[in-house]
């Protein structure tokens, strides 16, 4: 059973990793708490990603269902930074 790993998410906060979306736009992963990640976007802006969805999106890609980018992460997941959360399990290896 895959499950979603929190430290490894935590981790990346920590490093303040800079990861790209599918279409290459940069952003920063900049604090995770035990409900949410947040990240920083070329703005400035800060928003944050559920944690609750990061791991309905494991939950769904164990069952076979693919998750081939953002709008079917918005579609199967949730509508919560679709691009930034497509990336961020893209970076930790839950995406091919």
């Amino acid at each position: 059973m895959i499950t979603l790993n929190w430290e490894e998410i935590k981790n990346l906060a920590d490093r303040k990793t800079t990861l790209l979306t599918k279409t290459r736009v940069p952003f920063q992963v900049v604090a995770a708490s035990e409900e949410t990640i947040t990240v920083r976007v070329r703005s400035g802006e800060e928003h944050t990603i559920s944690r609750v969805n990061l791991e309905k999106a494991v939950h769904i890609l164990q069952a076979g269902v693919a998750i081939n980018g953002p709008k079917d992460y918005r579609d199967q997941v949730a509508d919560d930074r679709p691009a930034y959360a497509w990336a961020i399990l893209h970076e930790l290896g839950y995406l091919k």
